[in-house]
């Protein structure tokens, strides 16, 4: 009786839930604009924006391929990329620290590439228990694809998930804009001319005035500052070639006290990423590619593990790629490739008498091919090959991969199966060289539909790791072990309730691993068992305003506790966050963005230290406010050159 009981009820909230619904905005393309349509008569006009179609593979999740005016607008999000895409399934909150972690997996496991090409570091420094944002402007993309599990093998060295951005090919016109917010300034444009553009964009963030007007539990010395800068050349002479050049730097720096004896901790941090691409379509339908990435981060840090300490780090990568593609027939593709990433990490600890030294130069040499065939029209299927090279542990990798979709009656079936493998973290590397590539085989199938505007999508998955770095006998080895295994829920509806859009996703995920100083298979301290999100976007067309409303929630936080047998084997209170946010354009020159996270200043915990007190972020709630303006005779929303 209990079962039918709860079967009932959770069929009856589904029901209750699918009543619920609409699209906040309908996209129309024409041409460079993209028009905001209120579901009025009129729409809002705003800067241009090319929808590309997907470049990822068959089976890849649909709720991902998203527009970047989705995720700016999503409640709380503050305009930021990694944030935002928190609330899809498949993702787990981690608050503390705001890196995007999936099914189970850390946020190394999780790799950025721009325009096919790998990032270092994509994540700005913040001070401990701060959350972090991403260091690329959301609109600097045409679309956003995250690969929840079953990535392609072009995307190489990520255990969990690979998010592939793509740059804008095209700005076809004029544009400088301005911005100011609580915290901080900044302002950019582009010249465009015949045969390409060229983009520029400084920003300045300074968080003294912020943290006076909203105090948190970290006091600083300096209050955070950041300085950014980017540039982007684009150059197309003709329909069939695409050259571009991206270059951005940063520097951040802040110093606050830290713990009972108000440790005064100092950091200072240099990040500079270059990507260069060439695409090319010849007469004979070969589609070519080259590219190159250059990433260097550079940290010093006073008072980092004692008073009057000195730490460095430096990490440099370089990654070089190209690629042929082409289209035999109708029914069969072939995709082959080649790339290197070559690193070198060292870092220096000076205390006193103390001055110690690591360094390490990582190599990951890969070839690739991946054939696409259609037997029929309903099926498609992906075979996947990519073999490794690595250094400096001497190891050759092979991983192969399956995709495959079918379509029947408007419901899409797929199923994936894939061998990742990725290089220990380069700060393990340089105590134990000869580490093995840690590896991840990925199983998947999920089942999807979309009809009158809803979509709905759900996939169970299974990962089992092998040869994760573990300590035994005081040696570092890679005898470490673990899976994750789980279920994500998804659906989307716009069309149910006039000028409302909403989204429910939920993820329930069971880790378990034995790695570094694990003596038992144990739940990492990061994974937690459910998470779910709502997201809410409605218009209101006469004030030109969008209003969008998030509420995210997770099960505890894993911790351990001493006075229980077991590691990990007990859980902080669940996490609740409801956040806000509002976008006004008084005008098309004009955009108010404003948002709150977590309004009620829920206490939130992730996690207890060994001693067992609690670990908060820096501050319960968070609160923006910027203005945007683009000058002269064009009407934007992204006011930030590109």
């Amino acid at each position: 009786m209990k079962r039918a009981r709860i079967s009932s009820l959770i069929g009856t909230l589904w029901l209750l839930i699918l009543s619920l619904s609409t699209p906040l905005v309908a996209w129309s393309a024409q041409r460079d604009t993209v028009y905001l349509q209120l579901r009025t008569d009129s729409a809002v006009a705003l800067q241009e924006v090319t929808v590309k179609g997907k470049r990822t593979s068959v089976a890849n999740s649909r709720y991902s391929d998203l527009h970047p005016i989705e995720l700016v607008t999503t409640g709380g999000a503050s305009g930021d990329l990694y944030r935002a895409l928190q609330n899809l399934p498949g993702t787990q909150i981690e608050g503390e620290s705001g890196k995007l972690l999936v099914r189970g997996g850390s946020s190394n496991e999780t790799q950025t590439y721009i325009d096919g090409l790998h990032v270092l570091n994509p994540y700005a420094a913040r001070s401990v228990n701060s959350a972090t944002r991403g260091r690329y402007s959301t609109f600097m993309f045409s679309g956003i694809n995250l690969a929840t599990g079953g990535a392609p093998l072009e995307y190489g060295d990520a255990l969990s998930a690979v998010l592939p951005l793509e740059t804008k090919d095209e700005s076809r016109i004029h544009k400088v804009g301005l911005n100011a917010s609580i915290v901080g300034a900044g302002g950019g444009g582009t010249r465009a001319f015949a045969e390409g553009s060229l983009s520029v964009n400084v920003d300045w963030q300074e968080l003294s005035l912020y943290d006076r007007l909203f105090p948190s539990r970290t006091e600083f010395e300096d209050p955070y500052r950041l300085l950014s800068v980017a540039t982007q050349f684009r150059y197309h002479p003709d329909e069939a070639t695409r050259f571009k050049i991206y270059a951005g730097y940063d520097r951040t720096d802040f110093a606050n006290y830290s713990g009972t004896a108000r440790r005064l901790f100092g950091f200072g941090e240099n990040n500079l990423y270059l990507n260069t691409t060439f695409r090319r379509r010849t007469s004979g339908n070969w589609n070519w590619y080259a590219g190159a990435a250059y990433s260097l981060v550079k940290q010093s840090i006073t008072g980092a593990d004692a008073a009057n300490d000195h730490w460095q780090e430096h990490q440099h990568e370089l990654h070089v790629k190209g690629k042929l593609f082409r289209r035999f027939s109708e029914q069969f593709r072939l995709d082959i490739g080649a790339e290197s990433l070559v690193r070198s990490y060292r870092n220096r600890y000076r205390l006193a008498t103390i001055d110690r030294r690591r360094q390490v130069t990582p190599l990951i040499a890969a070839t690739f091919a991946t054939a696409t065939y259609h037997p029929i029209e309903p099926i498609k299927t992906e075979l996947s090959l990519r073999t490794e090279y690595t250094l400096p542990n001497h190891r050759t990798n092979l991983s192969p991969r399956l995709a495959v979709t079918a379509q029947a009656g408007g419901i899409v079936w797929s199923a994936t199966a894939g061998r990742y493998t990725q290089l220990p973290l380069a700060s393990l590397l340089t105590q134990a060289a000869r580490l093995a590539s840690e590896v991840c085989a990925q199983y998947m199938a999920g089942i999807q539909h979309e009809s009158n505007g809803r979509f709905y999508k759900a996939e169970i998955y299974y990962k089992r790791y092998s040869r994760l770095a573990l300590w035994q006998a005081g040696k570092l080895t890679s005898d470490g072990y673990g899976h994750s295994r789980g279920i994500d829920l998804f659906l989307n509806d716009r069309s149910t309730v006039r000028r409302l859009e909403y989204q429910i996703s939920y993820t329930y995920n069971l880790s378990r691993r034995k790695q570094l100083t694990d003596t038992e298979p144990t739940v990492p301290q990061y994974a937690t068992r459910h998470n779910a999100a709502i997201a809410l976007k409605y218009s209101i067309p006469r004030i030109g305003a969008i209003i969008g409303v998030t509420n995210r929630f997770s099960s505890g936080r894993p911790w351990h506790n001493p006075r229980r047998p077991g590691l990990m084997n007990d859980e902080v209170k669940p996490y609740n966050s409801l956040d806000i946010g509002i976008t006004y354009l008084p005008s098309p020159k004009v955009v108010i963005h404003a948002s709150a996270n977590n309004v009620f200043g829920r206490r939130n915990l992730f996690g207890r230290t060994d001693d067992g007190e609690p670990i908060r972020a820096s501050s319960d709630r968070q609160f923006y406010m910027g203005v945007f303006v683009t000058l002269g005779k064009h009407a934007a929303y992204d006011v930030s050159n590109f």
